[in-house]
């Protein structure tokens, strides 16, 4: 890097002359945005930048091969990319992500570290743009109408390929927790009420199964994001631009990413619609709609440990010391894991909600919302991949169940009544069960006292095949035991 610490040096735009630090990579494009419309502390998400920053790279290569500008330039360009891909000058990006418009104000800030990083690769002076120019090599056949959406575009992808080994981690959880839980009958509940007999494994299972096709529609979401519309701004704006430009930059996109990116089939819907954004973050809010279904129920599951549920037991990850009664009550441990993920859940509903917002407020061809679009989705996925993997090694690895409270709650409920029905007859198992609710017997208690039957033809009768779908995470549905 040229330039002391403090020194500094002249740029000179249209509106008059502004003072850089002279070591800086970035330009006056970037001092002007930083100074004028500076809104928020936050940086530029770091797979935004290296998905833009990607973007920029294959166009230079693009137009490198083309012959439109040397390969030389295009070299540097590219090996410019490279380093910072590699995590060099990283420090260099410094424009707010709420930037109005199509983020032209954070490509500009990565055209000029890319231009004085690739001059200076070059031989050439940083600042004085002779050799690289920002806007005439970097960004030569681009639009922030183009660059951006499908920069963002990329972004996604490269976040859900860090979310999907988490996601696949849950499901792989919940499905072992349901062959572990396989033969421990249980109450169902419907409404809070006691229900039918289920299994815990039939629960968990439910659970891996909701996460399973949640992510499933994310990923068919996706889909839709493998188009790039990088140069269809500008030939929508009526330039000659050569028709493999864009079908060039797709290839070389696809090498370096790994995705099989190609051109758009409407180059002006892309930039009018941000509908692929709205299916995506749908998805997104889905996977969180479930994920909070799944922690309440934990919480309802394990609630207790003496006047709830208490049908499992959560790991502890955290006791609250006790201050009250000076130390007379004990440390509380409260399941904080499930409560964590709720809180994630509201924050993902959130930016879902702005998401669908932002996309219907852009005007004709452009979407100024665009920067906030992308915040709040790579937001949701950055949240959902760092609750979702706490959640899976410190909570639901670690989930045990109580067979012996599940037994009791069932022995004492009118689950069983679904049961021995088939044995007793509708008539007499209900005045078994009024008489149960009246004497706060069980009816295991009753049909044994009246010798209606005796403990090994109780047991017998409990041999059932629990409701729901044979087959599903090892679940036969064949006949087992309460034990």
């Amino acid at each position: 890097m040229v330039g002391r610490k403090n020194e500094l040096r002249t740029e000179r735009d249209q509106l008059g002359e502004v003072q850089i630090p002279a070591g800086a990579y970035w330009g006056i494009a970037t001092a002007r945005s930083c100074q004028g419309l500076a809104v928020s502390t936050f940086p530029p998400h770091p797979r935004l930048l290296d998905a833009i920053i990607l973007v920029k790279r294959s166009a230079a290569l693009a137009n490198g091969d083309a012959g439109r500008i040397s390969e030389r330039i295009a070299r540097a360009i590219a090996q410019a990319a490279d380093e910072i891909i590699a995590g060099q000058w990283r420090d260099h990006f410094i424009v707010d992500p709420f930037q109005p418009g199509s983020q032209t104000a954070l490509l500009n800030n990565v055209d000029e570290v890319l231009a004085n990083r690739a001059a200076e690769i070059i031989g050439g002076t940083v600042g004085t743009y002779s050799l690289v120019d920002p806007h005439k090599h970097v960004g030569l056949w681009q639009s922030p109408q183009d660059v951006f959406p499908s920069a963002t575009r990329l972004a996604i992808l490269l976040c859900l390929r860090e979310l999907e080994p988490i996601v696949l981690d849950m499901e792989r959880l919940l499905r072992r927790k349901a062959l572990e839980f396989d033969k421990i009958i249980k109450v169902g509940r419907a409404h809070l009420r006691d229900g039918w007999p289920v299994t815990l494994a039939q629960e968990f299972n439910a659970f891996g199964s909701a996460v399973e096709r949640s992510f499933r529609r994310i990923s068919e979401a996706s889909l839709s994001l493998l188009e790039l519309n990088v140069g269809g701004a500008v030939l929508l704006a009526g330039a000659e631009v050569d028709s493999t430009f864009m079908s060039r930059v797709a290839d070389k996109l696809s090498e370096v990413s790994g995705f099989r990116f190609k051109p758009a089939e409407d180059y002006f819907r892309m930039m009018h619609s941000m509908g692929d954004f709205v299916e995506f973050s749908s998805g997104l809010k889905e996977l969180a709609v479930e994920l909070s279904k799944i922690a309440g129920d934990f919480r309802l599951l394990s609630s207790g440990p003496l006047s709830g549920l208490a049908e499992i037991r959560l790991p502890t990850v955290f006791c609250e010391p006790s201050c009250s009664l000076e130390g007379v009550l004990p440390d509380r441990c409260d399941p904080l894991l499930p409560e964590s993920v709720n809180i994630v859940v509201f924050q993902v509903m959130g930016n879902d909600a702005v998401v669908t917002m932002a996309a219907q407020s852009g005007q004709l061809e452009a979407n100024f919302m665009m920067p906030v679009i992308a915040h709040n989705v790579l937001q949701s996925l950055d949240l959902l991949r760092q609750s979702m993997s706490i959640f899976n090694k410190k909570c639901i690895a670690g989930i045990a169940a109580d067979g012996l409270r599940c037994r009791e709650l069932l022995e004492r409920s009118g689950a069983l009544a679904v049961l021995l029905s088939r044995h007793l007859g509708r008539e007499k198992t209900i005045a078994l069960i009024e008489e149960a609710l009246a004497t706060s017997k069980t009816l295991k208690d009753l049909v044994i006292e009246q010798g209606i039957m005796t403990a090994e033809g109780f047991e017998k009768a409990l041999l059932c095949r629990p409701l729901g779908m044979p087959g599903a995470a090892g679940i036969t549905g064949g006949e087992q035991r309460l034990e």
